[in-house]
């Protein structure tokens, strides 16, 4: 109604025409004066009436024309939408035809290009998983032939590979539109014993020692994404920590409302306070110096799944930043 009333020359049409036959009346009829006023009266508000209905009946006609045009720009639905608006508008609907045209063939060029590429980073992922199978059963059965040295430095660079494959399939998983979750209910504190002990040789290859403290909790989540997710925070705790007298902490403790928080530190020289609010931003390595090689996407990935598996992750304020560095994982308390 307001649009319709915006149009003045409309309003003013109206008033003049209803000035110019009460003058008329009064001059020629006065007795009759105020039924013909009553009459002009009522007349205008139908003809407003009629009006505005078939104004906002041609708008919802319009729009609705636009909408379609937009959402499938072809032929039909350009000359829907040019026999919905004046002829003036033809011009301008075919250049925006032609432009969302080409704008369509690029999306769907990217498209297939994005779409071959995930098909192919996929196939690599699985076609890299045979031989560090091979590598496996290598350093499994082969252990005795090579020294303590050259079994650690293979066993290093299968965890490092494998690290990677991890994050290249967890992030892949990130852009699925329906990712599936297996939740369970498991013990937390055996999930992080089995991630620790497949650190213990790169651990024991850079002299990081492991320092646990925790008790018996039961979570609700899935076990495997989760693991993935501890990994990559040792993973960091074990890059980052000391060079000498280096340590990684795993802390599980309950608080009074029931919530599982899980402390994953290191202590090394920590993240400047510049850095901080930007650490689980995707890419972000920081102003450090011993951080430039990272590839800025554990801390990420971290995030990502902690906010698809409803849990809140945090950096610990109450680890100094010049004397290491901490990740809180809180698990809401599930009845």
């Amino acid at each position: 109604m307001k649009s319709f009333l915006k149009d003045g020359h409309w309003l003013l049409l109206f008033l003049i025409t209803d000035i110019t036959f009460i003058i008329l009346t009064w001059l020629l009829r006065p007795d009759a004066m105020k039924s013909i006023c009553l009459f002009i009266l009522l007349f205008t508000a139908i003809v407003v009436g009629v009006g505005y209905i078939l104004q906002r009946s041609k708008q919802k006609k319009g729009i609705s024309a636009v909408n379609s045009f937009l959402d499938d720009p072809n032929e039909l639905s350009k000359q829907a939408l040019a026999s919905a608006l004046n002829d003036s508008w033809t011009h301008v609907i075919d250049n925006v035809y032609v432009q969302l045209q080409k704008q369509n063939a690029e999306m769907n060029k990217k498209q297939t290009s994005l779409q071959n590429y995930q098909e192919y980073i996929e196939a690599w992922v699985h076609e890299i998983k045979t031989p560090l199978s091979l590598m496996t059963l290598v350093l499994e059965n082969h252990e005795d032939e090579m020294t303590p040295y050259v079994y650690n430095r293979m066993e290093h660079s299968k965890r490092q590979i494998s690290e990677d494959v991890d994050k290249i399939l967890y992030y892949a998983r990130l852009q699925t539109d329906h990712a599936d979750y297996n939740f369970t209910r498991f013990r937390l504190d055996e999930c992080v014993e089995e991630v620790i002990r497949e650190f213990a040789s790169l651990a024991e290859e850079k002299h990081i020692r492991f320092e646990t403290e925790s008790k018996p909790v039961t979570v609700v989540s899935d076990s495997k994404v989760l693991a993935f997710m501890i990994s990559q925070l040792l993973s960091n705790a074990i890059k980052h920590a000391a060079t000498e007298n280096g340590k990684a902490s795993i802390l599980i403790l309950q608080d009074n409302n029931n919530n599982i928080h899980l402390f994953v530190r290191d202590n090394g020289k920590g993240v400047p306070l510049e850095d901080a609010p930007f650490i689980f931003d995707k890419g972000f390595t920081g102003s450090h110096p011993d951080r430039q090689k990272a590839t800025g996407m554990g801390l990420y990935l971290v995030k990502k799944y902690a906010e698809a598996l409803s849990l809140e992750v945090r950096q610990e304020t109450d680890v100094p930043s010049s004397n290491g560095f901490g990740i809180e994982l809180i698990f809401p308390c599930v009845l």
